[in-house]
């Protein structure tokens, strides 16, 4: 049995994109084995880390890594981590059927700090349609759109501000391959 019993999936807000909070996956993986972190494995350049901890308290994890991330990066980034159980039911949750409709729509999955309270909730109904389709579940919204969407023409939602909480999203095919490397 291993120093390290638990396995988590970290996943950083915000890194990498347009060219802001730039981190190469390999300075990652540094630090978080020089935090005593093992087996930590990163998953494409969006800010996807699988790790072993001693700790088996998700939320105190969460807040050491926010700390340990803005000491040695200089700036703050919000940190969510999960189990692969809880991402295998936010997966087997998703209401939008993603394996079958995979090629006609695109589907993501934000998690959220926070369950948006109702008239928050129905602000972002509210902006559902043609484009767009809403679900949240707990602490995950989950959003389709149909490919013919995709591109520099959809239309874009502020989603944080919408509902009021810290969220970062991903993929349905990211959460199941982070599934799949967290077994």
């Amino acid at each position: 049995m291993t120093d390290h019993p638990y396995r988590y999936i970290a996943l950083l807000r915000a890194i990498n994109v347009g060219g802001h909070s730039v981190i190469r996956m390999s300075d990652l993986r540094e630090l978080f084995e020089s935090w005593g972190l093992t087996e930590v494995v990163t998953y494409i350049q969006s800010g996807n880390i699988l790790f072993n901890s001693k700790d088996g308290d998700r939320e105190h994890l969460a807040r050491f890594l926010e700390k340990k991330l803005e000491s040695a990066l200089g700036y703050p980034l919000r940190v969510f981590v999960f189990s692969r159980k809880q991402l295998e039911e936010a997966a087997a949750q998703n209401p939008f059927d993603p394996e079958r409709r995979d090629k006609e729509q695109h589907c993501q999955l934000m998690f959220l700090s926070a369950d948006p309270d109702s008239s928050r909730r129905a602000a972002l109904m509210a902006q559902e349609g043609e484009e767009y389709r809403f679900s949240i579940k707990e602490k995950v919204l989950y959003f389709a759109y149909p490919r013919e969407f995709e591109g520099p023409n959809r239309r874009t939602i502020n989603f944080e501000k919408v509902l009021g909480v810290a969220g970062t999203a991903r993929t349905w095919k990211v959460v199941n391959k982070l599934i799949e490397l967290s077994r």
